[in-house]
C-alpha cells in the first residue's frame, strides 16, 4: 500500500484524533494517525513499518510537560500505555513505560518499597521521565535508574545502563542522538522500608507540592529549567509577571514557573506567553532561560531554545 494506507487498515489506528484529549493541559490539534499500544512487540513491528515507509512517529506520554501544536502532529502519534510494576527483588523494580510516576510512588509505599517517593511530584509516565530525566524535590530519574530497555526506530530492543543514557539536568541522550528511541521498560533502584514511613514521605512531598505549586488546574509543569544558582520561578516573578495572561493562558499567581490554562488556552497563547516571559527575564536579569516544556508539532515562530 502506498504512503500511509496501511495505517488506515491497521487495527486500533484512528485518523484525526484530537490530541487535546491526551494532554493534561487540554491543548492540541489532531494527530494524522493515533494509536494506543499495550505490547512492546507490537509496538516494535509498528515502528519498523513506519521506518520502512517513511512515516514519522511521535511518542506521547501523559502530556504533562508537553505543548502540542494547535495544528496537530503529522504522521503517527503513539501512546504506549503499559503501566506494569514488577518487583524484581528487595533492591529493584521494573516499570512499564506508561506507568504513571505518582501511582508508582503510592503503590510502592503500600508495599514498603522506598526510593521512589519523589515520583508523587512527577505527573508523567516512566518512559517520559527517563527521556527528560524528570525529578522533584531533590531526586531525579538518573539517581534511581539502573537500566532501561528501548526500541530503536527499526523496532529492535536495546538495553541501556544508566551510564549510557547521558543524563544531565532535565536532559538525556533521548533528547539528542537517541531521540527516535522509545523507552518501553525501566529498572529502578529501591530499598525496603516500613510502609507507614514511605507513605509519610510521599504525603510530605505531596503536601509541599500542593502548597507551592498550582494544583487542581490544568498546567504545563515547570516551563523553564532552573539556571545555575537560581530558580526560574524567582526570575519570572522578579520580572513582575505573576498572573500575566495571554489569551486563555496565564503565568500562575501561585508559582511563576508554571503556566495554567484558565480559559480555553491555545498553544499559540502559551508560546506567546513563554516567549514574553523569556524576553522579560533576559531584559530584567540578564538570564537566558531555557525551556523545560517539550514542543510537539509545528509551532510557527517558536525559538529553538
Amino acid at each position: 500500500m502506498p504512503d500511509g494506507e496501511w495505517l488506515d487498515a491497521s487495527p486500533g489506528v484512528r485518523r484525526e484524533e484530537p490530541l487535546a484529549r491526551h494532554s493534561q493541559f487540554g491543548v492540541g490539534g489532531p494527530a494524522q494517525w493515533f494509536i494506543t499500544t499495550r505490547d512492546a512487540a507490537a509496538l516494535g513491528t509498528l515502528l519498523r513499518r513506519c521506518h520502512d515507509t517513511g512515516i514519522p512517529v511521535t511518542m506521547l506520554g501523559a502530556g504533562s510537560n508537553t505543548l502540542i501544536s494547535d495544528a496537530g502532529i503529522r504522521g503517527l502519534v503513539v501512546r504506549h500505555d503499559v503501566r506494569t510494576l514488577r518487583i524484581v527483588d528487595d533492591h529493584s523494580v521494573d516499570l512499564g513505560g506508561g506507568a504513571m510516576m505518582p501511582r508508582v510512588a503510592l503503590d510502592c509505599a503500600v508495599r514498603g518499597i522506598a526510593g521512589l517517593e519523589f515520583g508523587i511530584g512527577v505527573p508523567g509516565t516512566c518512559g517520559a521521565s527517563v527521556y527528560g530525566n524528570a525529578g522533584a524535590f531533590g531526586t531525579e530519574m538518573a539517581d534511581v535508574l539502573i537500566e532501561c530497555t528501548t526500541l530503536t526506530p527499526e523496532g529492535e530492543p536495546l538495553t541501556l545502563q544508566v551510564a549510557d543514557c547521558g543524563f544531565g539536568y532535565r536532559d538525556s541522550r533521548f533528547k539528542h542522538d537517541l531521540r527516535d528511541h522509545v523507552v518501553v521498560t525501566a529498572r529502578l533502584r529501591v530499598h525496603p522500608d516500613a510502609p507507614a514511613d514511605v507513605r509519610a514521605r510521599t504525603d510530605a512531598i505531596q503536601a509541599e507540592r500542593k502548597a507551592s505549586q498550582p494544583y487542581g488546574i490544568r498546567s504545563l509543569g515547570s516551563v523553564f529549567k532552573n539556571p545555575p544558582g537560581d530558580r526560574a520561578g524567582r526570575l519570572v516573578e522578579a520580572a513582575g509577571l505573576k498572573g500575566h495572561r495571554v489569551g486563555g493562558a496565564q503565568i500562575s499567581p501561585k508559582h511563576a514557573n508554571f503556566i495554567v490554562n484558565v480559559d480555553h488556552a491555545t498553544a499559540a497563547d502559551v508560546l506567546a506567553l513563554v516567549e514574553f516571559a523569556h524576553d522579560a527575564v533576559r531584559s530584567v536579569s540578564g538570564v537566558d532561560l531555557e525551556r523545560e516544556i517539550i514542543l510537539l508539532g509545528t509551532m510557527p515562530g517558536a525559538a529553538d531554545a
